[in-house]
């Protein structure tokens, strides 16, 4: 109960989570770009994200609402009494983070079959997406390594966007390389 009562750590709270909620939106952008590359597997790259952003939306708020009701009001004081309160948002946060892996791990596995399928998605980003779609799979077991692995490989299939729209700027103003079969 001791965090909670700190204002430093209530002043956390109250930026992280808008941050986090931000984060989530401009998941959704970055997602529609991947799911272009996925070509008739994008429903399963869109299902899959929107789960993950979702179900990770739930833990920001559930993880972060304790510490920013304690600071913002006056009739809900940091005691014991209210530790149980406490605890049960951040199960249901802990909860929320190990159901939006299971909505990455559809995201990951979906990419790693376009990565076999087609080279609109680079072999190694498809099975560094395997990888890290079993481990997602792993629950409790991995959900501390799982988020981690999941932001890297974030921000290499955001190069690979780039990077591919860039080669396709320079091949004549065509627009970015997509899978077969996308409309």
């Amino acid at each position: 109960m001791s965090f909670y009562g700190k204002d430093s750590n209530q002043a956390l709270a109250q930026t992280s989570a808008p941050m986090l909620l931000a984060a989530g939106l401009l998941f959704m952008v970055f997602l529609v770009a991947l799911s272009r590359l996925a070509g008739n597997r994008s429903h399963l790259v869109l299902v899959g994200g929107t789960v993950f952003t979702v179900f990770l939306l739930v833990a920001a708020i559930a993880g972060n609402i304790f510490a920013i009701t304690a600071d913002a009001s006056d009739v809900f004081p940091v005691r014991p009494e209210t530790a149980l309160i406490a605890i049960l948002l951040l199960d249901v946060a802990y909860g929320a983070t190990i159901a939006a892996m299971v909505g990455a791990a559809v995201l990951l596995f979906a990419v790693w079959r376009v990565s076999r399928e087609s080279r609109a998605v680079p072999g190694w980003l498809g099975w560094f997406g395997f990888v890290v779609a079993v481990l997602s799979l792993g629950g409790p077991f991995s959900a501390w390594a799982t988020p981690l692995l999941m932001a890297l490989w974030m921000l290499a299939a955001g190069v690979v966007l780039i990077m591919n729209a860039r080669v396709a700027q320079r091949d004549e103003g065509q627009e970015p390389a997509v899978a077969p079969g996308t409309p």
